[in-house]
């Protein structure tokens, strides 16, 4: 028995050509074939044949950039930036270190002709370089590693290069070792040539204290006309700025320094309003449990007094009030969802009412960390929630509950603001650092004594209720602003008495009030 391997290209003569060649064959190696043999001769020649199935550049540089916003690529840069300090720090718990990224920086430096960032995160090792951090996708390889980093699919620094510009150089020391990988502006040309040059530099002062700095350029001419002028930059940065504010504060908190063209950046803290002397009064709802090797801490309550109709009605300081408000979700530092006020942080489900200006007081957070980051709720650009988690699923039932009890308070007090700023006034605004973590800290440090309930830990305060507590209702119209000032001048004799168009409308009504009683007599 003579074993052959074929392999044929199938072409536009494809019958004529694979007759031919088996007949030769045949007719070469003296085999005697009866007609059935010959057939299936042809049919293992025909199977033999490849459909050609390898990924294009085309798609990795054009649809992988389209599906991402220019400042969402530039936060996978940090977030690698952040990544390599969970990786120097290995052994060390974040979620109990205070300063955790003290020390480390990310500068960011942008201009219409380039787009630089450098950082002190401890570079990245040369043979990881080789075989990982420059293949479109992540090895399995490195599955094995288990860190609370954020990147997942290995393409966030690739995808953020090929955004803003076509070509690259990523410089980076790491121990010992310096080197830079060259991404050329013609790489994407050419489908045979998969890898990037790597060359070892001399010992040089670039990078002295181990990092990364990734210099990109040939600006894409979409980025090009965001930053093409002063004017257009600055309102880009000035965003950008914002962005990461929301989504750096807890790792700009702990100690991390992000700068933008020389801009410092600051966070923008949480707090929460807690009453440490009255157990019985306005403080939080807190939650925390453990799915797996996924742990979730939860935080909801006033972050600011309930308001009144006063506040209600103006608008400017309403606008300022309700950004602040809402949910707020965390997955190992990094908030993927920020101050979120709709159904997807429930709101408006499961009887918690939809999010109404009344409500502006209220925020809340929940904080999921892992060493497995395909584990955590968020979506591959790290700026959405995963809502077919399981993990989510279970953790927005609490998230409902916590919601529940405010917006009830919130109602239950509703027009009778004066007697409940005699509570939220005597709280304390403290940091969400003080309300996550460990729970015994927590207990030690506030009025809060956690209990076991269907697998986690929850403490539910006992918020005051009014003595009289009967069910009010808003009421609320508009009118012309001549109209109002009618009512005004018939009151008060002066029609630009300082009044509010809620004190009108309820001087309005206490006069028919008082009327309507003078009748239940008669």
């Amino acid at each position: 028995m003579v074993a052959l391997t074929f392999y044929f290209i199938v072409g536009k003569r494809q019958s004529l050509l694979m007759n031919t060649l088996v007949r030769s064959i045949i007719n070469v190696s003296k085999i005697k074939m009866n007609p059935m043999t010959l057939c299936n001769l042809k049919g293992v020649i025909f199977m033999a044949a490849k459909a050609q199935g390898a990924p294009t550049k085309e798609f990795f540089v054009g649809m992988l950039t389209r599906d991402i916003e220019l400042s969402d690529a530039i936060l996978d840069l940090l977030d690698n930036c952040l990544d390599g300090v969970v990786r120097q720090k290995k052994g060390i718990d974040k979620t109990t270190t205070s300063n955790y990224y003290a020390g480390f920086f990310s500068h960011i430096s942008i201009s219409k002709d380039s787009f630089i960032i450098e950082d002190n995160c401890g570079g990245i090792p040369k043979d990881v370089a080789e075989k990982y951090a420059f293949r479109m996708g992540r090895s399995s390889a490195k599955e094995a590693e288990e860190l609370p980093t954020v990147g997942i699919y290995g393409i966030g620094m690739k995808r953020a290069i090929f955004k803003i510009g076509k070509s690259a150089v990523v410089f980076t020391r790491n121990d010992k070792s310096l080197y830079k990988v060259t991404i050329p502006e013609n790489w994407a040309n050419d489908e045979n040539e998969w890898d990037f040059p790597m060359e070892n530099l001399e010992n040089t002062d670039l990078l002295v204290d181990g990092g990364t700095k990734i210099y990109i350029s040939n600006i894409n001419p979409g980025i090009v006309e965001t930053w093409g002028t002063k004017d257009k930059l600055d309102v880009f940065v000035n965003s950008l700025i914002k962005s990461i504010q929301q989504s750096y504060s807890f790792i700009i908190q702990k100690g991390f320094e992000i700068e933008i063209n020389g801009q410092h950046i600051a966070p923008l803290p949480i707090k929460l309003l807690l009453d440490a002397n009255n157990a019985t009064s306005i403080n939080p709802f807190l939650y925390q449990q453990t799915f797996d090797d996924v742990h979730v801490s939860l935080a909801i309550g006033f972050y600011a007094p309930p308001p009144s109709p006063e506040d209600i009605d103006d608008e400017n300081n309403l606008k300022r009030s309700s950004s602040d408000a809402g949910w707020t979700i965390v997955c190992n530092d990094r908030v993927v969802l920020y101050n979120d006020k709709s159904h997807l942080t429930g709101w408006g489900e499961a009887g918690v009412p939809q999010y109404h200006t009344q409500f502006i007081g209220i925020r809340g957070i929940v904080i999921f960390e892992s060493n497995n980051p395909k584990k955590l709720p968020m979506t591959t650009t790290k700026r959405g929630i995963d809502t077919s988690s399981n993990i989510y699923a279970a953790v927005k039932d609490r998230m409902r509950q916590g919601l529940k009890m405010f917006t009830d308070y919130t109602n239950r007090w509703k027009g009778r603001n004066d007697s409940e700023r005699v509570y939220s006034l005597a709280a304390k605004s403290v940091s969400i650092d003080n309300l996550i973590g460990s729970k015994d800290r927590i207990e030690a440090f506030a009025p809060v004594k956690f209990r076991q309930n269907k697998g986690g830990f929850v403490f539910k305060p006992t918020l005051p209720k009014p003595k009289n507590d009967k069910p009010y209702r808003r009421i609320s119209f508009s009118r012309s602003i001549d109209e109002v000032k009618d009512i005004i001048e018939y009151l008060y004799d002066d029609r630009e008495h300082c009044m509010t168009p809620s004190q009108v409308g309820e001087k309005c009504f206490d006069l028919i009030l008082v009327k309507a009683h003078s009748k239940e007599g008669e």
